[in-house]
């Protein structure tokens, strides 16, 4: 599992830079609004290439489940999977307190780069968050908004998302009610989580029993605030972003590629956001049901009455470990591409 290391943070403070103000550009208005639009594109193609499996789907026996309650499964998928804490084995309490000592040991570090990370990425503007942007478009529709061509490449995927749309109505999800284009993205929420939790899906009862059994797990109190980790979240997220243009940590020499860079997004992001603008994307209720094709693409519907089992209402709260554990990821995620590797000290580290 990833520790929360304090000499990797401490090497992360000591190495961020101070770049003078560059050329950025504004993040074009309505940028946010091209991506989402990239999101349901993929997801009406998504739709339509399941037609035959979907018809199928529609007659399943979908179980009522709660948001909150399949919010609060995720959850603890989220704490497993990035800090590798086993949530339903016998050992999660100890384990929970190990990542607690582990963060509360590199606090005030992590709290010293915290604070750092907002003025070190100031001088990069919008950039960081135009990468975002065009990661989620890149993700969706496999298209690079930073390449020259990328605003036409994006037109033509809307093109081809309007000719999916009028097929999408003229396939079984036309008659899909409001209620089931709701409930069976739910259902597939929650066996993506269930099975990241490695539980019976097959099993009901034994399900039902490991998730009962965590009702007695209580988070360890952290001495980071969910605003400090989220500054750490945040920055990191923005430095790992900013690096592959960098060539790593920002510096004065890659100041010439960042700004050509931010140039080419901003044109690009503004022509598809004039683009997605131009789109009728009717709210329905088929509409709603591709919106949900990622995580039904993912699931094993077939053992979505399985969810009825257990009562996801007496799940613990993660509370503020949620938080930590996005924290973990982000430095994970980024820190590879910014800094050499450190060994790490940390005996209360559960690596």
């Amino acid at each position: 599992m990833p520790c929360f290391c304090q000499p990797q943070a401490a090497q992360m403070l000591a190495a961020l830079p101070a770049l003078p103000a560059m050329e950025i550009p504004a993040l074009p208005a309505g940028a946010g609004s091209a991506a989402a639009a990239a999101s349901m594109a993929a997801a009406m193609s998504a739709a339509l290439s399941m037609a035959a499996s979907l018809e199928a789907m529609l007659g399943l026996p979908i179980p009522a489940l709660s948001a909150e309650g399949v919010a609060a499964l995720e959850a603890m998928a989220s704490v497993e999977g990035e800090l590798g804490i086993g949530m339903t084995a016998p050992s999660a309490q100890a384990e929970l307190s190990l990542a607690a000592g582990s963060l509360n040991l590199a606090a005030p570090t992590l709290g010293e780069l915290g604070a750092a990370l907002g003025p070190a990425a100031e001088p990069m503007g919008a950039l960081p968050e135009m990468l975002a942007l065009s990661a989620a478009i890149e993700a969706s529709l496999g298209i690079n908004m930073a390449l020259p061509g990328a605003a036409a490449s994006f037109e033509a995927a809307m093109d081809a998302a309007m000719e999916a749309a009028v097929a999408l109505e003229a396939s079984p999800a036309a008659g899909v009610s409001a209620e089931l284009a709701m409930g069976l993205p739910l259902a597939a929420r929650a066996l993506n989580a269930a099975l990241a939790l490695g539980l019976p899906l097959g099993d009901p009862p034994a399900m039902a029993a490991e998730l009962a059994a965590t009702a007695e797990l209580t988070m360890p109190p952290l001495d980071m605030t969910p605003a400090e980790m989220g500054q750490v979240s945040a920055g990191m997220v923005d430095l790992g972003l900013v690096a592959p243009v960098a060539g790593g940590m920002p510096s004065l020499p890659a100041i010439p590629a960042m700004e050509a860079t931010a140039a080419e997004l901003a044109a690009n992001l503004e022509a598809a956001a004039e683009i997605a603008a131009s789109m009728d994307l009717s709210v329905s209720p088929s509409m709603s049901l591709a919106a949900g094709m990622p995580a039904i693409e993912a699931a094993p519907m077939e053992f979505a009455l399985a969810m009825a089992a257990p009562e996801l209402g007496g799940l613990p709260s993660m509370g503020d470990m949620q938080v930590a554990a996005a924290m973990a990821a982000s430095f994970e995620g980024s820190a590879p591409s910014l800094l050499s590797s450190v060994p790490c000290p940390n005996i209360f580290c559960s690596a």
